[in-house]
């Protein structure tokens, strides 16, 4: 069994998609991940051709996974809504959308869970301000500030990032 730390950004799917089906080509099948998908196992396997994808689901169905089930896909929980599927294929690299919209309406999922979190933190973190600028021992205030910034800062640029992958979906389309 091999075990490979590697961080990853939900945007960078397709950079981790191509990375697993390099190490799949090497002879390392993927087994399971773990730590949100930033560990990942793999088992020795004879070299084959697999297409891996990585996927958001806000809810995983029975439907769903039936479907994927009987068009030849392995699926893998990341955790949080995220899941990695693995076909093996000989000829064509099979695709898991087959339309654009779909990617857009995945993403558009990801960006509406984020800007909520970006609001909940900016609200958690304006209320913590507000109450130590009304404390009289203001020695926190200057912290607490910049953690918030790093924080919002932080959230801006994923946001920022989901939304320049949906645009580049729009310009496929």
């Amino acid at each position: 069994m091999i075990k490979i730390f590697k961080f990853w950004w939900a945007w960078e799917h397709e950079m981790i998609e191509n990375w697993l089906e390099e190490m799949e080509l090497n002879g390392h099948r993927l087994v399971e991940t773990k730590i949100k998908g930033l560990l990942f196992y793999f088992e020795r396997c004879n070299p084959v051709k697999a297409r891996y994808c990585i996927d958001y689901q806000s809810k995983l169905t029975p439907d769903y996974v039936t479907l994927l089930k009987d068009d030849g896909w392995d699926l893998y929980q990341i955790g949080m809504g995220w899941y990695i599927l693995r076909k093996q294929y000989e000829d064509e690299r099979p695709e898991l959308y087959t339309d654009f919209e779909s990617l857009i309406a995945r993403n558009k999922a990801l960006l509406a869970i984020l800007l909520v979190a970006t609001i909940m933190e900016c609200v958690s973190f304006g209320n913590m301000i507000w109450d130590t600028y009304n404390d009289s021992n203001k020695a926190m205030l200057p912290v607490l500030c910049i953690m918030g910034s790093a924080i919002l800062a932080f959230f801006s640029f994923v946001i920022t990032n989901v939304v320049m992958q949906i645009t580049k979906f729009r310009k496929k389309h």
